[in-house]
């Protein structure tokens, strides 16, 4: 008996490694799910504690919108920083003092001073509002998910090798979100309930976070440091193209909700549909094998923008149904091309944080001028089949350049 028990107290730390490590993928996609369902949930959530005292505006969502995506663009490059000077164990102990001091800001509320909006300067008030009300909690989620994935590539598991493909799990947390908050959430739950829910919520995803950074921390130091010397700088022709595959999709969120609720009654949550498409554009793209073949997107999609272009352009809204139906698939086509491309280029996974921060700039551009810029400039709706015919532009030119670097690479 007791030779049986000597023999297996050694395998013991030998065995308890790997076996952590095979529930690796299956612990970081729990982690990146529920990071994502919290951090989609603020957005309804959020905004509809914002809209009495704005009266319902439409414009509410269109700033939520760019607000949120200031926000990713902080927790990114916030992210990048830790990656980049910190070793995963280190970055993830200051991760979770972060969300220890977001936890004692709990349960989210509109800020103090903020009770009602000024006369003149509506939409600079909201930006201040979001930003000081959720601003620091939503940074800190967003921060989570290129967090999570160089940790992942960092634990020495062989699904590391691709740790963008964790990515499906973060949006289709997103997607989950924004599709059960209108149905699930809203209906049954009022406001009070859904902040001490979503706070609960947020103390199980710092125990996730703190098993996955166990997981990660025997080994993390020790794998990322030799792989940065082997990935090359990226270029500024990368970059630009990350930005800009990212920029249109983000502005044709905004641009496209207005265009098809225009002959609709109001209704503030409707911007759920296409953000809920965009969203799950990543889910469909940001792996392996597609949901579709990125040249099969590509070959339909000037068939379709050309007439979708012009019928805009006439005013033309004869069949209200169809026209919803058919802008929401070409929305959702668009977003599958730059999406796909973008992935299609992305960087090695030692500059998975930039390539990030990169996409979520585009993200922020996108919106800005879907929201700020083209309003002032723009009669109509001219922001929305501009940004379509900026597709039809870029896509060719993206596809031309792929075709040159794999013949380069193969030669």
């Amino acid at each position: 008996m007791t030779s049986i028990d000597t023999a297996a107290t050694p395998s013991t730390p030998e065995t308890a490694l790997p076996r952590a490590r095979r529930i690796a993928p299956i612990l970081f996609a729990a982690t990146l799910f529920v990071s994502a369902l919290l951090l989609f949930v603020i957005q309804p959530m959020f905004t509809k504690m914002v809209l009495p005292k704005v009266g319902g505006a439409p414009s509410v969502w269109s700033v939520a919108m760019v607000s949120f995506q200031g926000f990713l663009f902080i927790g990114y490059v916030y992210a990048h920083v830790m990656t980049r000077t910190l070793t995963p164990t280190l970055a993830a102990i200051v991760h979770l003092l972060l969300l220890a001091f977001v936890a004692m800001t709990l349960p989210l509320g509109i800020a103090k001073g903020f009770s009602a909006p000024p006369a003149d300067g509506v939409m600079l008030w909201l930006v201040a509002v979001f930003a000081v009300s959720i601003g620091l909690p939503f940074t800190a989620l967003s921060a989570t998910a290129p967090l999570l994935q160089s940790w992942f590539a960092a634990t020495g598991h062989t699904q590391g090798r691709n740790p963008y493909a964790l990515s499906a799990a973060s949006n289709l947390g997103s997607f989950c979100a924004l599709i059960a908050y209108p149905f699930a959430v809203e209906p049954f739950l009022t406001l009070h309930t859904q902040r001490v829910v979503w706070s609960i919520g947020f103390s199980v995803l710092a125990l996730l976070i703190a098993a996955a950074a166990f997981v990660d921390g025997p080994k993390g130091h020790n794998t990322v440091q030799p792989e940065v010397a082997l990935s090359a700088p990226s270029t500024i022709g990368e970059r630009l193209s990350w930005t800009l595959l990212t920029a249109i999709p983000a502005g044709l969120v905004i641009a496209v909700t207005p265009y098809i609720t225009m002959d609709l009654a109001a209704a503030p949550f409707l911007g759920v549909i296409p953000l809920a498409l965009y969203l799950l554009t990543f889910v469909a793209v940001f792996r392996d094998r597609p949901w579709i073949p990125h040249v099969l997107v590509l070959r339909i999609l000037p068939y379709l923008l050309g007439p979708l272009v012009i019928g805009i352009l006439s005013g033309a809204k004869v069949y209200w149904f169809a026209v919803i139906l058919f802008n929401l698939i070409a929305f959702a086509l668009i977003a599958l091309a730059c999406h796909g491309e973008a992935y299609l280029r992305r960087p090695a996974a030692d500059r998975l944080s930039e390539f990030y921060i990169w996409t979520s700039l585009g993200g922020v551009l996108g919106g800005v001028f879907a929201c700020l810029i083209a309003p002032n400039l723009f009669n109509n709706m001219y922001k929305y089949p501009l940004l379509m015919i900026a597709v039809l532009l870029l896509l060719p030119a993206c596809s031309l350049a792929a075709r040159v670097i794999n013949v380069k690479s193969s030669a």
